[in-house]
């Protein structure tokens, strides 16, 4: 272990400015990295102030002698801080004279890489004299920085009373809060861990930390990423200049080797600036240089995007990423992008991070419940007051969003929410199938789940408590949340109430456990109320309907249910479905392409098919037939919508119907869409709507490129469950052929005249 001394000599400092609660920093450095370090008090300016620091010897392998070393003296800094602030900079030269503390420190060559441990140097460097100019950096180049915030849950409140939607944060605790400073560089870019803390019962949390205007060195830091959106933009900006990138370096990090390629060929641009700026690619890691040959960009200055943006890194740029265990899952509720980074950000900063769906909250957006009653509030996302109740005509009932017109039944597992009076101890759920009877919702469609509290710790309670079905003195119930307080007295409170991370929950309508027991169709659902005695026995003189809250009739919700079937003709060579094809194999909804003929209605008209080569001039015109059904009963006729678009070339697409390229047109059927509401307006009886045979005709002039082209077909029906409709129940279908315009590609398809024409090939049937 080796050991270099010396002093600070603080003396310059004037008495106004010195402060001698400061901590400086002595480092020994070598190729970017701490040897050894120690941490001194400035104290008394008037006196040397005397520092040690020990370290590990830097010796080559096979070498005799010691490398030098570089001394540097700062504030208490990190490694990464030290090296890039100002500061006292000192050569130490090992080389001289040394102790041999074990037996002679042998140092002869071919010696291992343990003997720089042994191989022992002194070295005292004398006083160190600070300039008033470093001194005044170390004060204030360093700042201390606060970042407070909340991490919340934004619940969404619908007020049927006047119309209006209102938000509440519900807190988040217990969650991990990382913060982040993004670099740039090209490009790449870097994130570093600046601080985390965790979230208090409110959801907040509070980050300070200590940050240097450093020099922008992106060389020292490692762990580099590529961004794809700042790689799209630079492209984008280069090719406006007529510029394109050279292929990708093979590091994952900044190349200088890359950035020479890049400006060598800006150089020789007839706009470039190159002449201004003579041998400019012989420095490509100097930002000035750069830009001497690249266009400039305010945007990419604005967005920290080094060359167009190149200034000591003097604030934090900061985004966060946000965990929380969740039971006995550690899941990620917010995690921002680069996008989403805030530049240069002040000493006192406050956010509020609003966390995903998957995170836990605290239910401080509910009132405590009243007696006596039941509260639908949400089936699914769907607020309950949203869902059609009346029987029309027409019959709306059990569709989402009627007022919107949007007319959305149900699928799948629901989660029913709501609220339900303290003297409930349990209920169970009787449901009405079109009208029919009531009877008791057996089980699985009686579905239960689980739900956590919070204790006060940073984890949540696992396992959580289960609330599901079970059957009580003859009746299949479920028990409150209410009354599993009132049985588990040991979970603890927190003003007054347990905090349960899902508060309204009632149960699960799981419609696709058991198909036979809830198939299509209109269910109408209410709740019976039960007391339980001392012995948690079902007090079964206590049964009642429950009523809704502030009225005097029965709570009940309807649910029109339209869950998807996977029936399909057999497939055929031209309407085909399942594996190998991108065509599923149901009918809910269904979708085909059925021809395609080139100048219909002409003399000289002909139909092609799948894989053929088309050729066709400007005026030229390529005919489209197509289907888009759902099955015809009163259960379904809920198609959404449906698009069709034409792909080619590298990632290149253009929209088919829209007006630009082609209309829609009835081939028979009117209502055409390619909407449900279009549809409507086209005569289609509300809330059905079953598609039917359309057609759209293309000009040669829509296919602007000699080119393999893809018809895409997409049809998807309108049903809800949290969901984006077009994602859930689709299909769809797609034909590929190759388009020849003479014009465009006279090498590849020359005129008649000059070869036979063969007409279109026999090929493979369409594809789906």
């Amino acid at each position: 272990m080796s050991e270099i001394t010396g002093a600070i000599d603080l003396s310059k400092i004037p008495e106004d400015d010195f402060d001698p609660e400061l901590d400086l920093r002595v480092a020994v450095v070598r190729e970017g990295a701490v040897l050894g370090s120690t941490v001194v008090k400035a104290g008394n300016r008037r006196e040397p102030l005397r520092f040690a620091v020990q370290f590990d010897t830097p010796l080559l392998p096979g070498a005799t002698l010691p490398c030098p070393v570089r001394l540097l003296v700062g504030p208490d800094v990190s490694d990464l801080e030290l090296m890039g602030i100002d500061t006292l900079s000192h050569v130490v030269d090992l080389a001289g004279p040394r102790s041999d503390t074990d037996g002679g420190g042998d140092t002869r060559p071919g010696m291992d890489a343990s003997a720089s441990a042994s191989y022992e140097v002194k070295v005292d460097v004398g006083v160190l004299v600070v300039d008033v100019s470093l001194y005044h950096c170390w004060l204030y180049c360093c700042r201390t920085y606060t970042l407070r915030g909340r991490v919340v849950c934004r619940q969404w409140q619908y007020n049927p009373a006047s119309g209006r939607w209102s938000f509440c944060d519900a807190p988040v605790p217990g969650a991990t809060v990382e913060a982040y400073d993004v670099d740039r560089f090209f490009f790449w870019y870097h994130r570093d861990l600046i601080k985390s803390a965790v979230t208090d019962v409110n959801g907040n949390f509070v980050i300070r930390f200590r940050w240097c205007c450093l020099r922008w060195r992106p060389w020292l830091l490692q762990n580099w990423g590529l961004d794809p959106d700042m790689l799209n933009q630079i492209q984008a900006l280069l090719a406006r200049a007529g510029l394109r990138l050279p292929p990708m370096p093979p590091g994952p990090g900044p190349d200088p080797l890359y950035l020479q390629q890049l400006a060598a060929q800006a150089s020789i641009l007839p706009k470039s600036r190159m002449l201004a700026a003579p041998g400019v690619v012989d420095e490509p890691m100097s930002a000035e240089s750069m830009m001497a040959v690249l266009p400039t960009s305010p945007e990419l200055a604005a967005l920290h995007i080094w060359p167009w943006w190149d200034r000591n890194d003097c604030a934090p740029d900061v985004v966060f990423r946000v965990t929380q265990l969740c039971g006995d899952t550690l899941r990620v509720i917010r995690n921002e992008s680069n996008a989403q980074t805030r530049w240069d950000i002040p000493a006192n900063l406050h956010v509020t991070l609003l966390a995903n769906s998957l995170a836990c909250c605290l239910p401080s957006c509910f009132d405590p419940e009243c007696p006596e009653c039941l509260k639908v509030t949400f089936v699914g996302c769907t607020a309950a007051e949203q869902i059609g109740a009346t029987a029309g005509p027409p019959d709306l009932r059990g569709y989402a969003y009627p007022a919107l017109t949007l007319d959305r039944p149900f699928y799948g597992s629901l989660q029913i929410r709501g609220g339900v009076g303290s003297d409930v101890d349990y209920f169970k759920v009787q449901v009405s199938r079109n009208g029919g009877p009531w009877s008791d919702l057996a089980e699985p469609a009686f579905g239960g789940f689980t739900r956590s509290y919070w204790d006060g710790s940073t984890s949540v309670v696992a396992p959580a408590p289960a609330f599901t079905p079970i059957l009580k003195n003859g009746q299949t119930v479920m028990i409150t949340r209410h009354h599993y307080e009132d049985l588990h007295p040991a979970i603890p409170r927190f003003g007054g109430a347990v905090i349960w991370y899902d508060y309204d929950t009632l149960f699960y309508f799981d419609t696709l456990a058991n198909p036979g027991l809830t198939p299509d169709a209109l269910y109408q659902l209410r709740f019976v109320g039960y007391t339980a005695d001392a012995a948690d026995n079902l007090v079964l003189s206590s049964e009642r309907i429950l009523p809704g809250c502030g009225q005097q009739t029965t709570e009940s919700v309807y649910i029109r249910i339209d869950n998807q079937a996977k029936v399909h003709p057999l497939p055929t060579a031209l309407h085909p479905c399942g594996p190998g094809t991108v065509h599923d194999c149901t009918v809910e909804p269904d979708c085909y392409i059925r021809q395609i003929c080139v100048n219909e209605g002409t003399p000289g008209q002909y139909c092609i098919s799948a894989c053929d080569m088309v050729r066709l001039s400007a005026n030229d015109t390529l005919t489209v037939h197509f289907s888009v059904t759902v099955p015809p009963t009163t259960e379904d006729g809920h198609l959404g919508a449906y698009t069709m678009t034409a792909e080619y070339g590298v990632a290149q697409t253009f929209d088919i119907g829209t007006g630009v390229h082609g209309t829609f047109a009835s081939d028979p059927t009117f209502e055409l869409g390619p909407t449900y509401a279009e549809a409507l307006m086209q005569g289609a009886p509300r809330p059905h709507w079953y598609g039917g045979h359309y057609k759209v005709t293309l000009r040669g002039s829509d296919f602007e490129r000699c080119c393999a082209y893809i018809l895409r077909l997409r049809a998807w029906k309108r049903t809800a469950n949290c969901n984006d409709p077009s994602q859930v129940h689709r299909n769809e279908f797609e034909v590929a052929f190759t388009i020849l315009r003479p014009e465009l590609c006279p090498d590849v398809c020359p005129e008649p005249g000059d070869v036979q024409p063969a007409g279109p090939l026999p090929s493979p049937a369409m594809r789906g």
